[in-house]
């Protein structure tokens, strides 16, 4: 009988051995969302007898822009909607999940693998693009964070680590304006032209990320020659604001009195202080009338009555 039971055996582990185990689905696993440090999206999808089910959890409740990359308002409650039908499509899965107090409330998603490690989720029907989603192992389950603050507005990419390559031209755009009392323009000219390429390289290569480094940017161009470079120079300024940065409102109001000069349209803030070959110091062209004084402190601009002592000083600095 022992004889017989070893025989079995035996047979029974060759057949283990030798038959090859079905693979899982590869869109089974868990899936994260983070905005910095903090859980904003998990998705689970798991295999049960088969079939795929799970579950997608979310905050509660967020403002968002069209474009789907700034998040603000976030609720500190959390809401785990189950995952109600699955398609394996050509190159990706279609997902329903369903509100849990509304069963009529529905969201469809689309699903998509990058190997090894990502993936990317999209919300059908509305107009931006896919959120990529980091694959990280099953266990320990993962939660939404629930410590959002509802006055900030947080990004995809959000990160107080700037970009040293920022900072050193940077400081290079202010050094050479430092401690001269007579500028080579047309030396610094050529050199600033080098610097906004520079630039525009990190840009190509999405290498900024913190408020400070849209800052330091838009300094950087602010420092151009075209009205081109003044508005993107606005532009980098709205993004640092829109990071965190209030300090970078004023460059934003700066950048937009330079280019409308560089159009030949009046200045609105008067932050644009020039002089002519006999140094005739003036605000002109400037429209005094849109913009209030109390609007201008609030985008730390100087009153009209300080900028007025402002173009003294520079008159009477020409004069000594």
């Amino acid at each position: 009988m022992k004889m017989i039971y070893r025989s079995v055996l035996t047979v029974l582990l060759f057949c283990i051995a030798v038959t090859p185990l079905r693979a899982a689905n590869p869109y089974a696993g868990q899936y994260v969302l983070k905005l910095g440090p903090r859980n904003f999206l998990v998705l689970n999808i798991a295999e049960i007898n088969g079939a795929l089910t799970g579950t997608i959890s979310l905050p509660s409740h967020m403002d968002f822009g069209s474009a789907g990359v700034a998040f603000s308002n976030i609720s500190a409650q959390a809401e785990t909607e189950r995952i109600t039908s699955v398609s394996n499509q050509q190159d990706h899965l279609s997902l329903t999940s369903q509100n849990s107090k509304d069963p009529n409330d529905t969201t469809n998603f689309e699903l998509r693998l990058i190997p090894p490690d990502h993936a990317t989720l999209k919300i059908v029907g509305l107009p931006f693009e896919p959120w990529t989603l980091t694959r990280v192992p099953a266990v320990p389950s993962l939660s939404v964070a629930t410590d959002w603050d509802r006055h900030h507005t947080y990004m995809l990419d959000e990160t107080d680590e700037s970009n040293p390559d920022m900072q050193r031209i940077y400081n290079e755009d202010q050094k050479v304006r430092q401690g001269l009392a007579h500028i080579d323009w047309e030396v610094i000219g050529k050199e600033d032209e080098t610097r906004r390429q520079q630039v525009k390289n990190l840009l190509s290569r999405s290498a900024l990320h913190s408020g400070k480094d849209f800052e330091q940017a838009a300094m950087v161009f602010q420092h151009g020659s075209t009205p081109d470079d003044y508005l993107l120079a606005h532009t980098l300024a709205m993004i640092a604001i829109a990071r965190g940065d209030a300090g970078a409102i004023w460059i934003a109001s700066a950048t937009l009195d330079r280019y409308l000069n560089a159009i030949k349209q009046p200045q609105i803030y008067g932050t644009q202080f020039h002089s002519d070959p006999k140094h005739n110091w003036t605000q002109e062209p400037y429209n005094r009338t849109l913009i209030s004084d109390a609007l201008r402190r609030f985008l730390n601009v100087p009153s009209q009555a300080e900028q007025e002592k402002q173009l003294d000083q520079y008159r009477s600095h020409d004069k000594q």
